[in-house]
Protein backbone atom coordinates (compact mmCIF):
# COMPACT_ATOMS: atom_id res chain seq x y z
CA UNK A 1 0.00 0.00 0.00
CA UNK A 2 1.36 3.41 -0.94
CA UNK A 3 0.93 6.04 1.74
CA UNK A 4 0.77 9.66 0.72
CA UNK A 5 0.94 11.85 3.78
CA UNK A 6 0.22 15.53 3.72
CA UNK A 7 3.56 16.99 2.71
CA UNK A 8 2.82 20.23 4.49
CA UNK A 9 2.82 18.31 7.74
CA UNK A 10 5.64 15.92 6.89
CA UNK A 11 9.02 16.26 8.49
CA UNK A 12 11.76 14.05 9.80
CA UNK A 13 11.73 13.50 13.56
CA UNK A 14 13.85 15.85 15.63
CA UNK A 15 17.29 14.26 16.17
CA UNK A 16 17.05 11.95 19.17
CA UNK A 17 20.26 13.31 20.69
CA UNK A 18 18.86 16.85 20.80
CA UNK A 19 15.66 15.76 22.57
CA UNK A 20 17.67 13.68 25.05
CA UNK A 21 19.92 16.65 25.81
CA UNK A 22 16.92 18.85 26.65
CA UNK A 23 15.48 15.97 28.67
CA UNK A 24 18.68 15.63 30.69
CA UNK A 25 19.00 19.27 31.69
CA UNK A 26 15.32 19.87 32.45
CA UNK A 27 15.11 16.67 34.51
CA UNK A 28 17.31 18.22 37.19
CA UNK A 29 14.34 20.39 38.19
CA UNK A 30 12.15 17.30 38.30
CA UNK A 31 14.61 15.60 40.61
CA UNK A 32 14.80 18.51 43.03
CA UNK A 33 11.15 19.56 43.09
CA UNK A 34 9.50 16.14 43.22
CA UNK A 35 12.09 14.20 45.21
CA UNK A 36 14.28 16.70 47.07
CA UNK A 37 11.92 19.56 47.93
CA UNK A 38 10.69 17.91 51.12
CA UNK A 39 14.27 17.87 52.45
CA UNK A 40 14.79 21.53 51.49
CA UNK A 41 11.47 22.54 53.06
CA UNK A 42 12.38 20.74 56.27
CA UNK A 43 15.94 22.01 56.66
CA UNK A 44 15.62 25.55 55.24
CA UNK A 45 12.02 26.44 56.13
CA UNK A 46 11.29 24.21 59.15
CA UNK A 47 8.36 22.45 57.47
CA UNK A 48 6.79 19.60 59.40
CA UNK A 49 5.21 16.55 57.75
CA UNK A 50 1.76 18.14 57.40
CA UNK A 51 3.06 21.27 55.67
CA UNK A 52 5.13 19.14 53.31
CA UNK A 53 2.06 17.09 52.44
CA UNK A 54 0.10 20.28 51.70
CA UNK A 55 2.92 21.65 49.53
CA UNK A 56 3.06 18.46 47.46
CA UNK A 57 -0.74 18.26 47.15
CA UNK A 58 -0.88 21.79 45.71
CA UNK A 59 1.95 21.04 43.28
CA UNK A 60 0.27 17.82 42.15
CA UNK A 61 -3.06 19.52 41.48
CA UNK A 62 -1.41 22.28 39.47
CA UNK A 63 0.64 19.78 37.47
CA UNK A 64 -2.41 17.65 36.63
CA UNK A 65 -4.42 20.62 35.32
CA UNK A 66 -1.49 22.07 33.40
CA UNK A 67 -0.55 18.79 31.72
CA UNK A 68 -4.14 18.02 30.76
CA UNK A 69 -4.40 21.44 29.09
CA UNK A 70 -0.88 21.41 27.61
CA UNK A 71 -2.02 20.52 24.08
CA UNK A 72 -4.80 23.13 24.11
CA UNK A 73 -2.43 25.81 25.40
CA UNK A 74 0.15 24.88 22.75
CA UNK A 75 -2.48 25.15 20.02
CA UNK A 76 -3.62 28.52 21.38
CA UNK A 77 -0.03 29.78 21.47
CA UNK A 78 0.42 28.40 17.94
CA UNK A 79 -1.29 31.50 16.58
CA UNK A 80 1.90 33.43 17.28
CA UNK A 81 4.64 30.87 17.95
CA UNK A 82 5.65 27.26 17.30
CA UNK A 83 5.72 24.37 19.81
CA UNK A 84 9.51 24.71 19.87
CA UNK A 85 9.18 28.33 20.96
CA UNK A 86 6.61 27.38 23.60
CA UNK A 87 9.06 24.81 24.95
CA UNK A 88 11.86 27.39 25.04
CA UNK A 89 9.64 29.87 26.87
CA UNK A 90 8.55 27.48 29.64
CA UNK A 91 12.09 26.20 30.19
CA UNK A 92 13.35 29.78 30.52
CA UNK A 93 10.46 30.52 32.87
CA UNK A 94 11.63 27.73 35.17
CA UNK A 95 14.97 29.50 35.47
CA UNK A 96 13.27 32.65 36.76
CA UNK A 97 11.23 30.78 39.36
CA UNK A 98 14.23 28.72 40.53
CA UNK A 99 16.02 31.92 41.58
CA UNK A 100 13.19 33.07 43.86
CA UNK A 101 14.33 31.30 47.09
CA UNK A 102 17.87 32.65 46.60
CA UNK A 103 16.89 36.23 45.85
CA UNK A 104 14.11 36.62 48.40
CA UNK A 105 13.66 35.74 52.04
CA UNK A 106 10.51 34.08 53.31
CA UNK A 107 8.44 30.97 52.85
CA UNK A 108 6.45 32.67 50.09
CA UNK A 109 9.53 32.46 47.83
CA UNK A 110 9.59 28.66 48.19
CA UNK A 111 5.88 28.43 47.37
CA UNK A 112 6.28 30.74 44.37
CA UNK A 113 9.17 28.68 43.03
CA UNK A 114 7.34 25.39 43.58
CA UNK A 115 4.14 26.55 41.90
CA UNK A 116 5.89 28.35 39.03
CA UNK A 117 8.24 25.50 38.16
CA UNK A 118 5.38 22.99 38.40
CA UNK A 119 3.21 25.02 36.01
CA UNK A 120 6.03 25.33 33.48
CA UNK A 121 6.98 21.64 33.73
CA UNK A 122 3.37 20.55 33.16
CA UNK A 123 3.62 22.07 29.68
CA UNK A 124 7.22 21.19 28.84
CA UNK A 125 7.03 17.43 29.47
CA UNK A 126 4.08 16.65 27.13
CA UNK A 127 5.91 18.58 24.41
CA UNK A 128 9.20 16.74 25.00
CA UNK A 129 7.45 13.34 25.03
CA UNK A 130 5.72 14.13 21.74
CA UNK A 131 9.05 15.14 20.17
CA UNK A 132 10.65 11.92 21.42
CA UNK A 133 7.92 9.68 19.95
CA UNK A 134 6.60 11.31 16.80
CA UNK A 135 7.66 9.70 13.52
CA UNK A 136 8.79 6.54 15.31
CA UNK A 137 6.90 3.25 15.47
CA UNK A 138 7.15 -0.17 17.10
CA UNK A 139 10.70 -1.07 18.09
CA UNK A 140 11.93 2.35 16.99
CA UNK A 141 9.50 4.06 19.38
CA UNK A 142 10.29 1.65 22.21
CA UNK A 143 14.00 2.31 21.71
CA UNK A 144 13.55 6.10 21.68
CA UNK A 145 11.38 5.92 24.81
CA UNK A 146 14.01 3.65 26.36
CA UNK A 147 16.72 6.26 25.77
CA UNK A 148 14.35 8.94 27.10
CA UNK A 149 13.58 6.95 30.26
CA UNK A 150 17.22 6.21 31.01
CA UNK A 151 18.17 9.85 30.44
CA UNK A 152 15.58 11.47 32.68
CA UNK A 153 15.77 8.88 35.46
CA UNK A 154 19.56 9.23 35.70
CA UNK A 155 19.23 13.01 35.66
CA UNK A 156 16.73 13.11 38.54
CA UNK A 157 19.09 10.99 40.67
CA UNK A 158 22.02 13.37 40.28
CA UNK A 159 20.59 16.31 42.29
CA UNK A 160 19.79 14.07 45.25
CA UNK A 161 23.36 12.83 45.30
CA UNK A 162 24.91 16.29 44.83
CA UNK A 163 22.65 18.25 47.17
CA UNK A 164 23.56 16.22 50.28
CA UNK A 165 26.68 18.29 51.19
CA UNK A 166 24.83 21.63 50.88
CA UNK A 167 21.50 20.58 52.39
CA UNK A 168 22.35 21.40 55.99
CA UNK A 169 23.63 24.97 55.49
CA UNK A 170 22.85 26.13 51.94
CA UNK A 171 19.65 24.25 51.09
CA UNK A 172 18.14 27.12 49.06
CA UNK A 173 20.96 26.87 46.53
CA UNK A 174 19.77 23.36 45.70
CA UNK A 175 16.92 25.20 43.97
CA UNK A 176 18.82 28.29 42.80
CA UNK A 177 21.48 26.24 41.06
CA UNK A 178 18.82 24.82 38.77
CA UNK A 179 18.58 28.20 37.04
CA UNK A 180 21.86 27.72 35.19
CA UNK A 181 21.11 24.09 34.37
CA UNK A 182 17.73 25.01 32.84
CA UNK A 183 19.45 27.60 30.64
CA UNK A 184 21.74 24.87 29.31
CA UNK A 185 18.59 23.02 28.26
CA UNK A 186 17.78 25.83 25.82
CA UNK A 187 20.87 25.21 23.67
CA UNK A 188 19.79 21.89 22.04
CA UNK A 189 16.47 23.48 21.03
CA UNK A 190 18.25 25.01 18.04
CA UNK A 191 18.30 21.47 16.56
CA UNK A 192 14.57 20.92 17.11
CA UNK A 193 12.05 21.09 14.31
CA UNK A 194 9.44 23.83 14.73
CA UNK A 195 6.70 21.17 15.11
CA UNK A 196 7.05 17.66 16.60
CA UNK A 197 6.53 16.36 13.03
CA UNK A 198 4.38 13.96 11.02
CA UNK A 199 3.26 10.65 12.51
CA UNK A 200 1.99 8.18 9.89
CA UNK A 201 -1.35 6.91 11.25
CA UNK A 202 -1.43 3.81 9.02
CA UNK A 203 2.13 2.83 9.89
CA UNK A 204 1.34 3.44 13.54
CA UNK A 205 -1.66 1.10 13.35
CA UNK A 206 0.58 -1.63 11.91
CA UNK A 207 2.59 -1.65 15.15
CA UNK A 208 -0.30 -1.49 17.62
CA UNK A 209 -1.39 -4.95 18.77
CA UNK A 210 -5.08 -5.70 19.32
CA UNK A 211 -4.84 -5.59 23.12
CA UNK A 212 -2.76 -2.42 23.32
CA UNK A 213 -5.80 -0.17 23.95
CA UNK A 214 -6.87 -2.44 26.84
CA UNK A 215 -3.33 -2.60 28.22
CA UNK A 216 -3.26 1.19 28.00
CA UNK A 217 -6.44 1.47 30.07
CA UNK A 218 -4.94 -0.66 32.82
CA UNK A 219 -1.60 1.13 32.67
CA UNK A 220 -3.33 4.50 32.91
CA UNK A 221 -5.01 3.38 36.13
CA UNK A 222 -1.80 2.03 37.61
CA UNK A 223 0.24 5.11 36.62
CA UNK A 224 -1.50 7.60 38.95
CA UNK A 225 -1.64 4.92 41.64
CA UNK A 226 2.15 4.61 41.41
CA UNK A 227 2.51 8.35 41.94
CA UNK A 228 0.05 8.28 44.82
CA UNK A 229 2.53 5.94 46.49
CA UNK A 230 5.45 8.16 45.58
CA UNK A 231 3.89 11.42 46.72
CA UNK A 232 2.61 9.87 49.95
CA UNK A 233 6.12 8.57 50.67
CA UNK A 234 8.37 11.46 49.58
CA UNK A 235 7.15 14.14 52.05
CA UNK A 236 7.78 11.89 55.07
CA UNK A 237 11.15 10.47 54.02
CA UNK A 238 13.20 13.16 55.81
CA UNK A 239 11.39 12.33 59.06
CA UNK A 240 11.43 8.53 58.58
CA UNK A 241 15.17 8.58 57.86
CA UNK A 242 15.77 10.67 60.99
CA UNK A 243 13.69 8.27 63.07
CA UNK A 244 15.86 5.29 62.13
CA UNK A 245 19.09 7.20 62.78
CA UNK A 246 20.28 8.22 59.30
CA UNK A 247 22.52 11.32 59.34
CA UNK A 248 21.50 14.40 57.32
CA UNK A 249 24.39 13.97 54.86
CA UNK A 250 23.11 10.49 53.95
CA UNK A 251 19.38 11.25 53.76
CA UNK A 252 19.11 12.20 50.09
CA UNK A 253 21.59 9.57 48.84
CA UNK A 254 19.63 6.89 50.72
CA UNK A 255 16.32 8.09 49.29
CA UNK A 256 17.86 8.05 45.80
CA UNK A 257 18.19 4.26 46.04
CA UNK A 258 14.78 3.57 44.53
CA UNK A 259 15.48 5.95 41.64
CA UNK A 260 18.74 4.20 40.84
CA UNK A 261 16.91 0.85 40.83
CA UNK A 262 14.23 2.38 38.60
CA UNK A 263 16.95 3.21 36.06
CA UNK A 264 18.02 -0.45 36.03
CA UNK A 265 14.42 -1.64 35.62
CA UNK A 266 13.88 0.74 32.70
CA UNK A 267 17.16 -0.37 31.11
CA UNK A 268 16.07 -4.01 31.24
CA UNK A 269 12.71 -3.16 29.64
CA UNK A 270 14.51 -1.11 27.00
CA UNK A 271 16.91 -3.90 26.01
CA UNK A 272 14.56 -6.89 26.46
CA UNK A 273 11.32 -6.18 24.61
CA UNK A 274 9.54 -9.38 25.70
CA UNK A 275 7.40 -7.36 28.15
CA UNK A 276 5.20 -5.43 25.73
CA UNK A 277 1.80 -6.90 25.02
CA UNK A 278 1.91 -8.99 28.24
CA UNK A 279 -0.44 -8.48 31.17
CA UNK A 280 2.02 -10.06 33.59
CA UNK A 281 4.24 -6.98 33.22
CA UNK A 282 1.59 -4.76 34.78
CA UNK A 283 0.92 -7.30 37.55
CA UNK A 284 4.62 -7.38 38.43
CA UNK A 285 4.85 -3.60 38.50
CA UNK A 286 1.73 -3.14 40.63
CA UNK A 287 2.78 -5.76 43.19
CA UNK A 288 6.34 -4.47 43.50
CA UNK A 289 5.51 -0.80 43.94
CA UNK A 290 2.75 -1.50 46.51
CA UNK A 291 4.75 -3.89 48.69
CA UNK A 292 7.92 -1.78 48.44
CA UNK A 293 6.04 1.30 49.63
CA UNK A 294 4.84 -0.51 52.75
CA UNK A 295 8.36 -1.70 53.56
CA UNK A 296 9.78 1.83 53.28
CA UNK A 297 7.16 3.55 55.43
CA UNK A 298 7.16 0.85 58.14
CA UNK A 299 10.88 0.00 58.08
CA UNK A 300 12.39 -0.39 61.59
CA UNK A 301 15.93 0.09 60.26
CA UNK A 302 17.86 1.29 57.22
CA UNK A 303 18.35 -2.23 55.85
CA UNK A 304 14.61 -2.96 55.55
CA UNK A 305 14.09 0.51 54.12
CA UNK A 306 16.75 0.01 51.44
CA UNK A 307 15.19 -3.36 50.52
CA UNK A 308 11.84 -1.61 50.24
CA UNK A 309 13.38 1.06 48.01
CA UNK A 310 14.72 -1.65 45.68
CA UNK A 311 11.36 -3.40 45.30
CA UNK A 312 9.50 -0.12 45.01
CA UNK A 313 11.92 1.16 42.34
CA UNK A 314 11.34 -1.92 40.20
CA UNK A 315 7.58 -1.41 40.30
CA UNK A 316 7.79 2.29 39.49
CA UNK A 317 10.03 1.67 36.50
CA UNK A 318 7.84 -1.07 35.04
CA UNK A 319 4.58 0.88 35.33
CA UNK A 320 6.04 4.12 33.98
CA UNK A 321 7.64 2.55 30.90
CA UNK A 322 4.53 0.52 30.04
CA UNK A 323 2.17 3.47 30.47
CA UNK A 324 4.27 5.83 28.35
CA UNK A 325 4.85 3.33 25.54
CA UNK A 326 1.22 2.20 25.27
CA UNK A 327 0.05 5.81 25.55
CA UNK A 328 2.24 7.11 22.76
CA UNK A 329 1.72 4.04 20.52
CA UNK A 330 -2.07 4.09 20.78
CA UNK A 331 -2.22 7.90 20.95
CA UNK A 332 -0.12 8.30 17.77
CA UNK A 333 2.60 10.28 19.60
CA UNK A 334 0.36 13.33 19.88
CA UNK A 335 0.87 16.07 22.45
CA UNK A 336 -2.64 15.19 23.74
CA UNK A 337 -1.52 11.63 24.47
CA UNK A 338 1.59 12.84 26.32
CA UNK A 339 -0.54 15.40 28.15
CA UNK A 340 -2.89 12.70 29.42
CA UNK A 341 0.11 10.66 30.58
CA UNK A 342 1.51 13.60 32.52
CA UNK A 343 -1.90 14.68 33.82
CA UNK A 344 -2.39 11.24 35.37
CA UNK A 345 1.00 11.59 37.02
CA UNK A 346 -0.12 14.95 38.37
CA UNK A 347 -3.34 13.41 39.70
CA UNK A 348 -1.25 10.91 41.61
CA UNK A 349 1.09 13.63 42.82
CA UNK A 350 -1.87 15.56 44.21
CA UNK A 351 -3.83 12.66 45.72
CA UNK A 352 -0.95 10.90 47.49
CA UNK A 353 -0.17 13.78 49.88
CA UNK A 354 -3.85 14.05 50.81
CA UNK A 355 -3.90 10.36 51.71
CA UNK A 356 -0.66 10.81 53.62
CA UNK A 357 -2.08 13.84 55.42
CA UNK A 358 -5.08 11.82 56.61
CA UNK A 359 -2.77 8.99 57.72
CA UNK A 360 -0.54 11.43 59.58
CA UNK A 361 -3.53 12.95 61.37
CA UNK A 362 -4.51 9.43 62.48
CA UNK A 363 -1.06 8.71 63.88
CA UNK A 364 1.34 8.21 60.95
CA UNK A 365 3.32 5.08 60.02
CA UNK A 366 0.89 2.16 59.84
CA UNK A 367 -2.05 4.54 59.41
CA UNK A 368 -0.44 6.10 56.34
CA UNK A 369 0.13 2.67 54.83
CA UNK A 370 -3.45 1.61 55.62
CA UNK A 371 -4.97 4.74 54.03
CA UNK A 372 -2.79 4.54 50.92
CA UNK A 373 -3.27 0.79 50.49
CA UNK A 374 -7.01 1.33 50.89
CA UNK A 375 -6.94 3.85 48.06
CA UNK A 376 -4.89 1.40 46.01
CA UNK A 377 -7.42 -1.40 46.60
CA UNK A 378 -10.23 0.82 45.33
CA UNK A 379 -8.20 1.96 42.34
CA UNK A 380 -7.03 -1.50 41.29
CA UNK A 381 -10.51 -2.62 40.17
CA UNK A 382 -10.59 -0.38 37.06
CA UNK A 383 -7.15 -1.77 36.18
CA UNK A 384 -8.45 -5.36 36.30
CA UNK A 385 -11.54 -4.81 34.15
CA UNK A 386 -9.62 -4.32 30.86
CA UNK A 387 -7.84 -7.64 31.46
CA UNK A 388 -11.20 -9.39 31.97
CA UNK A 389 -12.42 -7.91 28.70
CA UNK A 390 -9.21 -8.99 26.94
CA UNK A 391 -9.75 -12.59 28.06
CA UNK A 392 -13.33 -12.53 26.80
CA UNK A 393 -12.21 -11.16 23.44
CA UNK A 394 -9.52 -13.84 23.18
CA UNK A 395 -12.03 -16.56 23.98
CA UNK A 396 -14.53 -15.16 21.48
CA UNK A 397 -11.88 -15.00 18.77
CA UNK A 398 -10.66 -18.51 19.60
CA UNK A 399 -14.21 -19.90 19.46
CA UNK A 400 -14.85 -18.24 16.12
CA UNK A 401 -11.71 -19.90 14.72
CA UNK A 402 -12.38 -23.20 16.47
CA UNK A 403 -9.18 -22.84 18.48
CA UNK A 404 -8.56 -23.66 22.13
CA UNK A 405 -8.03 -20.65 24.38
CA UNK A 406 -4.42 -20.98 25.57
CA UNK A 407 -5.37 -19.50 28.96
Amino acid sequence: MVRSPDNSQSSLPTPLGAVLAVTFFTSFSTGVFWNGLSFIAKHAYDFDEKRNFILFAVMGGIYAVGAFRAAAMTRFAGRVCSPRQVLAFVIALQTVFCMMPVLFVGEWALWTAAIGVTMAASISWPLIESYISVGRHGQSMRSAIGWFNITWTIAVCIPLLLMAPILEHHAKWAIGGLGVINLLGLIPLFLFTRQPGYHDAELSADHVQDEYPLLLRSARVLLPLSYILMSAMTPILPYRLSEIGVEVAWETPASATWMIVRVLALAIMWRLPFWHGRWGTLVLGAGAMTSGFGMVVLAPNIYIMLAGFVIYGIGMGVIYYAALYYGMAVGKAAIEAAGKHEALIGAGYGTGPLAGLVGTALGGGAQIVAIVWGAMAIGILPAILPYVRARRLRKSNADSRGDIDPD
